[in-house]
């Protein structure tokens, strides 16, 4: 028996599957906005339902899982701009589904966190979405660089593999270095007033360096941002059961908790 609600919803990008948690409550409540991982070409929603039937659980949020169009038949930039598209629909039936529209927040895992983060700054530039937060867990933010290049700790995603996929995501080269697909080369100017973030790293994972890097170029530009490093977790981690997976999901929680219970509302 499926434990979360479906919906279909039309974007200029196509037809977008989203998973919702939470909506049989009509009651307005805070909104998350999740992406999964897959490397932008594998995987789908269901694959976050433990994580999100928690996250629900744990903050009494609304979630929605969104099933964002894959690479390579969707590079770079659909996949963000569908993820804008389905979130603004959203928004605009915020009142119908009991979504408090001032509360939304944003998320995803490896993949999905940098579709997250170039979301944040598209919404930034528009000024046509408002996140309270943002989850980055073990996200990707620099595919300019050779992932020959990295670090290539014991157990990580595969250089071949991880090539692969961002091949299939950035079909123009040229865009390696714009910031919605690579955050690393963003501005301090594009960085400033991006919601408060929470940034998941492990030790195990060729992007390590690149999230502790991105979480201080958050905190230089006056962003907000915890970051919590898991220093024997591989890539991926979360989906797994572990002491860790429990730890990360705890922290989740707690952040989604701290960014949009009403005491936090200016």
């Amino acid at each position: 028996m499926n434990r979360h609600g479906l919906r279909q919803v039309e974007t200029a990008c196509g037809t977008v599957r989203v998973l919702e948690y939470g909506f049989e409550d009509s009651a307005p409540q805070p909104l998350y906005v999740d992406m999964h991982g897959g490397g932008f070409i594998l995987m789908h929603a269901e694959a976050d339902e433990v994580m999100n039937l928690y996250l629900r659980e744990k903050t009494g949020v609304k979630i929605i899982s969104i099933d964002y169009p894959k690479a390579p038949e969707h590079p770079f930039p659909v996949p963000p701009e569908a993820v804008c598209e389905t979130v603004r629909f959203y928004v605009a039936h915020a009142a119908e589904w009991g979504i408090d529209a001032r509360r939304i927040g944003i998320g995803g895992h490896s993949a999905g966190a940098n579709l997250a983060t170039a979301v944040c700054m598209m919404a930034k530039e528009r000024g046509d979405l408002s996140f309270r937060f943002q989850l980055l867990d073990y996200p990707p933010l620099d595919l300019a660089t050779d992932a020959y290049l990295k670090p290539l700790p014991k157990g990580c995603v595969s250089p071949r593999m991880a090539t692969l996929f961002n091949a299939c995501y950035v079909v123009d080269p040229r865009q390696a270095e714009d910031p919605r697909v690579s955050p690393v080369f963003a501005t301090p100017e594009q960085l400033g007033g991006l919601p408060p973030a929470l940034l998941i790293v492990a030790g195990r994972d060729s992007l390590h360096d690149e999230g502790v890097r991105y979480a201080e170029m958050l905190r230089q530009a006056g962003v907000s941002v915890v970051l919590h490093d898991f220093p024997n977790a591989a890539h991926g981690f979360t989906y797994y059961p572990s002491t860790d997976t429990d730890k990360a999901m705890i922290l989740m929680a707690e952040f989604i908790r701290n960014h949009t219970e009403n005491s936090a509302i200016q």
